[in-house]
């Protein structure tokens, strides 16, 4: 239900707002949103209001996700909850169902994302239940939205990206990646087939004539971009900006000595291996459609993303996409009650749009 039509303001509770993602995710929603009640959460109630004493319209909250019935506490309920800290258990999510409010999530996994989608069809919502686990919140599923939508049928989409070792991350980034010994499923000519990670390398070349091997990686996009769109073939690579590193982590894998390093007694080698954040640096994502127009003839588009604030930024950005959609804010058509994914569109070109108000640099390349 949008905001016009509650005839009130909407109350936003984010939780796990005080995160590197999540402190951006405030700034952009006072600023764009001002009229947006934000209720900023996490374990910590003194660092949520620490952040909330910076940012307008906004009050601190403790929340723990851990906690059986997260939202026990709360003297009110907000509109719309979003997820920033990792539900692993589903605690959040289930006292948002309970409790008939909407539930945005940006921090799954693959796994953890298909699990919490057959819990929500289960339960069978009467309030929008979005999933934007996908890469950056959504962006890439967004913006492929919108490339499919130049075709009459998309037979192959691939999205390559290229992270910056020098960029921002927040601590969840490492649980993403520190999966490199886990195989996912991807869909190729329509069957479900399991691939490793760092497997399958091809060469991409990025902006500035830049040429990076790129390997695949496991992204939710890969389980919903399929259905949604009706894709039969979805890839999605990731490479470093230093070629030796990447060729490091495929060396590590391959030769077996990462099955070594994972277990518990090396978890903190790993992680000083996988997450060294640095002061930030632009984050960059090719996407690539190829298909059939209406009239038969075959053609290929190919998109490069790019955010000057990096990865984070990105997505935060997506993450205040996902949110203006659930509130119908900046003109989004808000998603159907119930399961919903960051592809499912009605409108895709004003969609990016708005992301690129929000500072997203999009350039599609000339039709082949």
């Amino acid at each position: 239900m949008s905001e016009a039509s509650r005839g009130k303001p909407s109350r936003l509770l984010i939780v796990g707002a005080y995160g590197v993602v999540g402190e951006q995710i405030a700034e952009i929603m006072a600023r764009e949103h001002p009229s947006v009640e934000l209720w900023l959460a996490g374990r910590s109630l003194e660092k949520a209001a620490a952040l909330a004493s910076n940012i307008p319209a906004s009050i601190a909250c403790r929340i723990d996700i851990e906690d059986a019935d997260p939202l026990c506490g709360l003297e009110a309920m907000p509109d719309l909850i979003l997820a920033v800290a990792n539900d692993a258990s589903n605690n959040l999510l289930r006292a948002a169902l309970d409790r008939n409010i909407a539930y945005i999530d940006i921090t799954r996994w693959t796994e953890r994302m298909v699990h919490a989608g057959d819990y929500v069809r289960a339960r069978k919502p009467s309030q929008p239940v979005l999933l934007a686990s996908g890469w950056m919140a959504g962006v890439v599923a967004t913006v492929s939205a919108h490339l499919a939508s130049m075709f009459d049928r998309v037979e192959q989409l691939e999205f390559d990206v290229l992270f910056a070792l020098k960029d921002k991350a927040g601590p969840n980034s490492f649980e993403y990646a520190d999966r490199l010994r886990v195989p996912f499923t991807v869909s190729i000519g329509g069957k479900s087939v399991k691939k490793m990670p760092l497997s399958d390398p091809k060469q991409v070349a990025f902006s500035g004539g830049r040429t990076f091997t790129a390997v695949r990686f496991d992204t939710p996009d890969q389980v919903t971009l399929p259905g949604d769109l009706g894709i039969p073939t979805v890839a999605s690579r990731v490479t470093y900006d230093d070629a030796k590193v990447m060729g490091f982590m495929r060396f590590m894998v391959g030769s077996g000595i990462w099955s070594v390093l994972s277990l518990p007694l090396f978890d903190s080698l790993r992680r000083s291996l996988l997450f060294n954040p640095g002061p930030g640096a632009p984050h960059e994502v090719q996407i690539t459609a190829a298909g059939k127009r209406a009239d038969g003839s075959e053609a290929r588009e190919t998109g490069t993303l790019v955010d000057p604030l990096g990865q984070t930024h990105m997505t935060a950005i997506g993450a205040v996409l996902q949110i203006e959609r659930v509130l119908g804010l900046s003109g989004l058509a808000v998603p159907i009650s119930g399961l919903s994914y960051p592809e499912k569109l009605a409108d895709p070109a004003r969609a990016v749009e708005r992301l690129k108000e929000l500072g997203l640099q999009l350039l599609i390349d000339p039709p082949v």
